[in-house]
């Protein structure tokens, strides 16, 4: 979901040898060359620019060449899956069932799924996004979706991102249900609070999700852009600012011209709430 440009010849070479460690490793456990060589396609190329930096597509061939390596060799090896396996997983065109039982079964755990990134952070909400990009593929994890759909904790949000993307009839009602009784609760003129804030713009992501009958739903984005929310402005505290970040849902839902009644989703001069 994010802007890249396309390699050069020298980041093509990085990624293609990335690809040729992932096949070069044929035992169970990982060794330290594979899981760099994931790291890199997981997390992707940064290309450096003068003051800012962009993201460098990975070409769809390779990924798929990926998915059929990851595939023969029955999923990421053992282990619980993490931040960069899931990103990886995501960028792989119709990924196999082997790839959506190992992400579904993380998303799904019982037990925290522990972030080999910052401490005591629980990446099941990262892994139910993922596996929420699947679409159809991930129908085995639609009742169990269905029980944990919530607007309580991003856990419930992401439940409901995959309800709504294995096409369960009753996903989008329920999710129009829980953003028009969050918004609800905050008086028209006052900013949405922060974690309300991120539980609706996770909501808006399961619209998206839902495709076409995400489409009939998408006056609740609207509505949603029309509201103020709260955004970290340190030192000066917490401010109210427009949701910039729900522009590009937006836009995945009803194209880049949908954006244009909301000037600040164009204004480079507006940053994206914090």
């Amino acid at each position: 979901m994010t802007n890249c440009e396309t390699p050069s010849e020298h980041e093509l070479k990085i990624i293609e040898t990335a690809v040729e460690a992932i096949a070069l490793d044929h035992g169970p456990i990982q060794n330290s060359l594979t899981i760099g060589a994931q790291k890199t396609l997981g997390y992707g190329l940064t290309r450096r620019l003068a003051g800012s930096s962009i993201f460098v597509c990975t070409p769809d061939s390779i990924m798929e060449k990926v998915g059929s390596l990851i595939k023969e060799r029955q999923g990421f090896g053992g282990g619980r899956l993490v931040e960069y396996q899931l990103q990886l997983a995501e960028k792989i065109p119709m990924p196999n069932k082997i790839v959506v039982e190992q992400v579904g079964k993380t998303a799904f755990n019982e037990s925290t799924q522990y972030s080999e990134l910052f401490l005591r952070t629980d990446i099941r909400p990262m892994a139910r996004s993922t596996l929420a990009t699947f679409g159809k593929s991930a129908a085995a994890f639609q009742d169990v979706a269905v029980r944990q759909m919530s607007s309580e904790t991003s856990l419930g949000t992401g439940a409901a991102q995959v309800a709504a993307a294995v096409g369960y009839p009753e996903a989008i009602p329920r999710i129009v249900e829980m953003i028009n009784a969050m918004v609800g609760q905050f008086p028209a003129n006052a900013a949405i609070p922060l974690g309300a804030r991120d539980r609706l713009l996770e909501l808006a992501w399961a619209i998206y999700f839902a495709g076409e009958n995400g489409r009939n739903a998408s006056a609740s984005v609207h509505m949603l852009m029309q509201r103020k929310v709260e955004s970290r402005a340190p030192p000066f505290g917490i401010v109210g600012v427009s949701p910039k970040r729900l522009c590009r849902v937006l836009e995945r839902i009803e194209g880049p011209a949908a954006t244009l009644q909301y000037p600040y989703c164009n204004d480079p001069s507006i940053p994206f709430e914090q």
